[in-house]
């Protein structure tokens, strides 16, 4: 009995070219989108010993210490190549008791997700999961606590929520239900203090009653005067001048020595007094070894004083004077369930 093969279809070749040219663009667009994502992650391969030494101070418990080191981290790299580690803090800060933190850290992650899902990247399985776990523990937040948003003027003013740290206005603090005091410009002349009583679940926005006052307008920036003064420019630090100082010093110790031998040498030629082979051999060993050694050994502390000495000349003769300009920056304060964290961002 025979297997009969049946005919190739009228057409067929063209079909598996077609296949191959498909398969071929496939490659072209998953190489397209791979790119960058190998790219991110070479950029971040510096930082992965310092990730895994946070993850395990997060291990262990230590949530202060894992979000020290993470948040290092974070500053450094930026929201967008960082946003898998905001996740991360989130959870720590959660762990921690610090809400606030918590769900400023889950939104970012959550705002660069849905920035990422609108330009078409697609996401990797375990962000879709991260992102689910991020939107149930706001929601969750949020009902737990009461949350107190301090609006951001025209002025920029500082906040302070309690015993917390001040912050710049424009931020949501979550607490405990129950009366808390809210304290605008503290420690200053327009110092104010808001009680605000806030339920769980509950959103109540606050801001000072008297605006602080607005920053005066004093013109272009290159038409305000600017104070200078003189300061000197040297041609290199200080420290290679106390280096050299300080070797020409410890240099001198060996020819001291050996002018000592020779001096001990000489004394006791000295105190042989007969014209013996142990006179004559003393005066050799003076005369002969000990004075060239200690000669030798003194032309190493010369030539050490000699170019300290010019680079002390070379240094306060090639100082020049510059202007330096004095300005003011203004300077900003830094504002800011546990399930698990991943194994990598």
């Amino acid at each position: 009995m025979s297997i009969r093969r049946p005919s190739r279809a009228p057409g067929r070749g063209r079909p598996l070219l077609l296949q191959a040219v498909v398969a071929g663009l496939l490659a072209v667009a998953v190489v397209a989108v791979a790119g960058p994502a190998r790219a991110d992650e070479d950029a971040l391969a510096a930082y992965r010993d310092r990730f895994r030494m946070g993850m395990d101070r997060y291990r262990a418990g230590a949530m202060a210490e894992a979000i020290r080191v993470w948040g290092a981290i974070y500053e450094e790299i930026g929201p967008r190549a960082g946003y898998r580690l905001s996740f991360n803090l989130g959870r720590a800060y959660d762990t921690n008791g610090e809400a606030t933190r918590a769900a400023e850290r889950y939104r970012a992650f959550l705002d660069e997700a849905e920035a990422r899902r609108a330009a078409g990247e697609p996401l990797d399985p375990m962000v879709e999961r991260e992102t689910h776990d991020a939107t149930e523990r706001i929601a969750a937040l949020n009902e737990s606590h009461g949350r107190i948003e301090i609006k951001a003027g025209p002025a920029a003013v500082l906040a302070q929520v309690d015993a917390t740290d001040p912050r710049l206005g424009g931020f949501t603090a979550y607490v405990a239900p129950g009366k808390h005091v809210v304290t605008f410009s503290p420690g200053t002349r327009n110092e104010e203090r808001v009680e605000v009583t806030v339920s769980a679940g509950e959103l109540v926005a606050t801001q000072p009653t008297v605006p602080p006052p607005a920053w005066v307008d004093a013109g272009p920036i290159d038409t305000l005067p600017v104070l200078t003064h003189r300061q000197k420019k040297h041609p290199f630090s200080p420290v290679v001048l106390y280096t050299g100082a300080a070797v020409t010093v410890v240099s001198v110790v060996a020819p001291a020595l050996a002018y000592a031998h020779a001096y001990s040498l000489y004394d006791t030629y000295n105190s042989i007094s007969s014209s013996t082979a142990s006179r004559s051999s003393a005066y050799a060993a003076y005369t002969g070894g000990a004075t060239s050694v200690a000669y030798g050994m003194l032309a190493v502390p010369i030539a050490l004083g000699a170019v300290t000495g010019g680079l002390t000349i070379w240094y306060f003769a090639g100082a020049k004077d510059r202007d330096a300009g004095v300005g003011v920056a203004p300077s900003v304060l830094p504002g800011g369930g546990s399930v698990s964290v991943t194994g990598r961002f």
